[in-house]
């Protein structure tokens, strides 16, 4: 809830004294408005070397889905333009960079670029619309299934990343079958678990 960005301001100040891990801190697109543009101008101000990873999904999803500046919808009485996050970052003159989070390789090249990133203070903005939110007005992209010949369970050699280690709660592990299985009453069909297999097991239908 914003904390994370203060805390990770300060421990980007920590290289002079021998800490040289990456500093990462997240929140999401109500968080950055309410709690943490305070810590990311400081952090900039001050030089802290860190990368805040905004989980922009156009909702305040924790608490009930009241709007917040960056969906523009305040008083239902008047429209109310929405305030950029991307905007604004850039405005501190920090470093921005924005990315689909299902797309999971343009993602992780980003971030690793601005791990690389010597100095400064960094925004990846990460944009995807909330599937409860996308779920009221269109289909799911995709029907997910999983191939029982084509997954391994437990002797994939992955130590069973879909369901250990993804943990998306549409993937579920089978006990008598020894395989993974999809929740099709909680999949929001996003695809992502399609990329994750090593064995290519999680397949893709388009749903219209």
């Amino acid at each position: 809830m914003g904390s994370g960005a203060g805390l990770a301001s300060g421990f980007g100040q920590l290289g002079p004294l021998g800490f040289t891990q990456p500093v990462i801190a997240l929140c999401g697109d109500s968080t950055f408005f309410h709690a943490a543009m305070p810590a990311l101008a400081n952090a900039h101000y001050n030089g802290s070397k860190m990368i805040m990873v905004v989980l922009d999904n156009s909702a305040t999803a924790m608490t009930g889905f009241q709007p917040h500046p960056g969906v523009g919808n305040g008083d239902k009485a008047k429209a109310v333009n929405p305030i950029d996050i991307e905007a604004v970052c850039r405005s501190f003159g920090v470093k921005v960079a924005v990315a689909d989070p299902f797309d999971l390789q343009d993602t992780k090249q980003r971030l690793l670029d601005m791990l690389e990133n010597e100095t400064g203070t960094a925004v990846l903005i990460l944009r995807r619309k909330c599937a409860l939110l996308r779920m009221r007005d269109e289909s799911p992209p995709y029907r997910m299934h999983i191939d029982p010949k084509m997954c391994a369970g437990e002797d994939c050699g992955c130590n069973r990343y879909c369901t250990r280690v993804f943990k998306c709660p549409g993937l579920l592990w089978n006990q008598h079958t020894r395989k993974a299985e999809i929740e099709e009453v909680i999949c929001v069909g996003c695809g992502v678990c399609g990329d994750i297999c090593p064995q290519g097991a999680i397949l893709r239908e388009e749903s219209n």
